[in-house]
């Protein structure tokens, strides 16, 4: 198995705000177009994003709150609990709305939207790692404290 620390959790979710960031200035122009900015799924979506950034926000602070505190098996607990599943149920709600909003014609053909989906699609590629990569930190932890 492929030794993982917390760094790699960081690592993650600053790739993912990478994106995050990346998907923002896509939504910003897309705003200018007034057939996506008036849709209320498009909407809904934007909502849901936001949440998403919000709680994504919190999760890299409390990683790296973690990190310092050494790697504590309980604040890693709690970070998965509280802050990344929390974080995973947003975009998934923001996907919904999108994928909704995408079906209307005036929206599907607006070349910006798919950017936008491109940019959601290595969202959830990376939430999956963190998700990934947090659990076998936890399975780690787990295993040396049944060897303790």
């Amino acid at each position: 198995m492929k030794d993982i620390d917390l760094s790699a959790v960081i690592s993650l979710m600053q790739t993912q705000n990478d994106y995050i960031n990346q998907v923002y200035k896509i939504i910003y122009v897309l705003y200018t177009d007034l057939n996506v900015a008036n849709n209320a799924e498009f909407q809904k979506f934007t909502v849901h994003f936001n949440s998403f950034m919000l709680s994504h926000a919190r999760s890299e602070g409390f990683s790296k709150a973690s990190e310092a505190s050494q790697n504590n098996y309980v604040l890693l607990e709690k970070l998965i609990d509280s802050e990344i599943l929390a974080t995973a149920e947003q975009l998934e709600f923001a996907v919904i709305h999108l994928e909704t909003a995408i079906k209307e014609p005036r929206i599907r053909t607006n070349l910006q939207i798919l950017l936008l989906n491109q940019g959601i699609l290595m969202l959830e590629e990376t939430q999956l790692k963190i998700i990934e990569t947090v659990e076998t930190l936890l399975e780690k932890f787990r295993q040396t404290q049944l060897q303790n």
